[in-house]
């Protein structure tokens, strides 16, 4: 009895990718976490980020500078796509 159970085991864990797709196993896509703290999606597809350069050495920059970086901006197209490839559920 526990060697027909320890082979059914031992094939329910031996199956790669191609072999549980092919039996109608859903494979789940991870999200990067790094990218999920940065990157915040907006409805129209885009994803808001906050710009850099204000977290240290920035005594000498002028208030209106400071100003500028703490706001948020839209990332530009070639990182939109790469964000959509590596947060598939946002």
């Amino acid at each position: 009895m526990f060697g027909i159970l320890s082979t059914a085991a031992r094939n329910a864990f031996s199956m790669n990718v191609q072999q549980m797709q092919t039996r109608g196993m859903a494979t789940k896509l991870k999200s990067h976490s790094g990218a999920k703290k940065r990157f915040f999606p907006t409805s129209n597809g885009n994803f808001k980020r906050w710009k850099v350069g204000l977290r240290h050495l920035n005594a000498s920059f002028s208030p209106e500078r400071v100003n500028r970086l703490s706001r948020s901006t839209i990332v530009n197209p070639t990182q939109r796509k790469m964000l959509h490839k590596v947060l598939p559920y946002k």
